[in-house]
């Protein structure tokens, strides 16, 4: 059933930002074809207005980087066999790596920018 509700929540919001013509259809393949699209549905107790410690915790989770620095490798174009720079990201667990080439990994994470005059976090 969460999967249901989270796959009816993301195409409505991708639906709505093509609408918008925020995105396209190129975005929204490569955005399907990610293992985390970002897409999630919280089921669980409600953070009341007077929860300060939930509401801050809330607040850490939104904002928090979309990688971890610490598992991202840089392999400069001197130093790679075929005079490309690379990015090596490992995952949290330290079981799989995913290499991109550094112009690739720069396109990946600028999608998690905002445009201009937009916000990611918003007062309440």
């Amino acid at each position: 059933m969460l999967e249901d509700l989270e796959g009816a929540f993301q195409y409505a919001v991708l639906k709505m930002l093509k609408k918008e013509e925020k995105i396209n259809d190129a975005i929204i393949e490569n955005m399907l074809s990610w293992h985390h699209t970002g897409f999630h549905i919280y089921i669980g107790n409600k953070i009341d207005p007077d929860d300060k410690t939930g509401i801050g915790n809330l607040a850490k989770y939104i904002i928090r980087a979309c990688f971890s620095q610490e598992r991202l490798i840089y392999i400069s174009a001197k130093e790679s066999h075929d005079s490309i720079a690379k990015m090596v990201y490992t995952s949290k667990d330290g079981k799989s790596r995913k290499v991109f080439n550094a112009l690739d990994w720069l396109a990946q994470l600028v999608t998690h920018i905002p445009g201009r005059y937009e916000q990611t976090v918003r007062d309440q």
